[in-house]
């Protein structure tokens, strides 16, 4: 959840602290009963996720990617459990198209109750006040790669999205990037077939020190996690990419493909599902010293499976395969912990 306070230009605000490219954002402010509103609308795409949005809300727009839709945020400074926000009551308007009032049908909840005005504690605490978050989707209403605009309480804010991220301005006047890349990519070639790896992944005997015998590495660069969920189960397997981990036997292909990134700080990740079950790389973050870092760039993955960043669920049998960078501010030669949501594996 997002929230406007303290900037003479909000919407420098939002791109700055986010790391959204700025014409992806458009905010209004208008005053309800002698409380200022902030509505933050951000449409949803790929670039989208090269910024420093949390894992709860990456994981809750990725679905939306293609789709024509946009993040809605209501918020204001205080802290109440309820505000006069209608988001039925935007409208959006295309030269060329007609006018569109969203209906129910459109609009996707993230926050119980944002559809009825429910706002909640802003999770950064009781300083940030509060609001709710919803994702309103267009669909065929608009064509993206042509200005449309929104308008909420006689306000009117436009749209005009790019094909590439646009420049910006860093505080010392000097232009710079929207969205700062974490790392220099490193591209590899992705591994043909992963299907001999189906029956170790899905082992009964699925935990750490099975894993790392049968890989014939040192127990401690090697976790699993096993997550169930609604009749789901994911299974991830995960090695420090010390370069110890050319001892073991992971094949001599595997071991060529990830050469270029053993003992830089990077975990490689294999995925794999008995049942089907949703995944996702934007759903990892580190802790290491009491400090969440979360991800931000695509570059802080590469793919050993085609489509590895972009990745949404894995199919029955199926394995995935990619490595994830440890950012910048995370010390590999420290003890750090690996996090999917809220279940976390400690390295070493």
């Amino acid at each position: 959840m997002l929230s406007s306070a303290g900037w003479a230009d909000p919407r420098e605000r939002f791109a700055e602290e986010t790391g959204l490219d700025i014409d992806l954002i458009q905010l209004v402010q208008s005053e309800v009963n002698g409380t200022e509103l902030t509505v933050v609308f951000v449409f949803v795409n790929q670039r989208t996720f090269n910024s420093k949005i949390s894992p709860a809300l990456r994981s809750a727009l990725l679905p939306y990617v293609g789709q024509n839709a946009v993040y809605v945020n209501p918020s204001i400074e205080e802290v109440v459990s309820r505000f006069d926000f209608f988001p039925m009551s935007i409208v959006v308007e295309q030269e060329g198209r007609d006018r569109f009032v969203p209906g129910y049908d459109a609009w996707r909840e993230i926050t119980a109750g944002f559809l009825a005005g429910v706002f909640n504690e802003n999770p950064a605490g009781p300083s940030q006040g509060s609001g709710s978050e919803g994702i309103l989707v267009l669909g065929d209403a608009v064509d993206p790669e042509k200005p449309f605009s929104l308008t909420y309480m006689g306000q009117q804010v436009e749209f005009a999205i790019l094909e590439e991220a646009p420049p910006t301005t860093a505080p010392s006047g000097r232009p710079g990037a929207a969205a700062t890349a974490s790392h220099t990519p490193v591209e590899v070639e992705p591994l043909a077939d992963l299907s001999s790896l189906q029956d170790v992944l899905g082992h009964e005997t699925f935990d750490d020190a099975a894993m790392a015998a049968f890989f014939g590495l040192h127990p401690e660069l090697v976790r699993t996690m096993v997550l169930s969920s609604k009749g789901e189960e994911l299974r991830l397997l995960l090695f420090d990419l010390q370069p110890e981990i050319r001892l073991g036997v992971l094949g001599d292909d595997l071991v060529e493909a990830i050469d270029p990134l053993i003992g830089t700080g990077a975990v490689m990740v294999w995925a794999f599902s008995p049942t089907g079950a949703d995944f996702s790389p934007w759903h990892f973050y580190i802790r290491q010293g009491g400090t969440n870092y979360v991800f931000f760039s695509t570059a802080s993955f590469t793919e050993l499976t085609p489509g590895f960043v972009s990745r949404q669920r894995v199919e029955p049998g199926e394995v995935v395969a990619g490595v994830i960078r440890l950012p910048r501010g995370a010390d590999p030669a420290t003890p750090f912990s690996v996090f999917f949501g809220t279940t976390g594996v400690g390295f070493p």
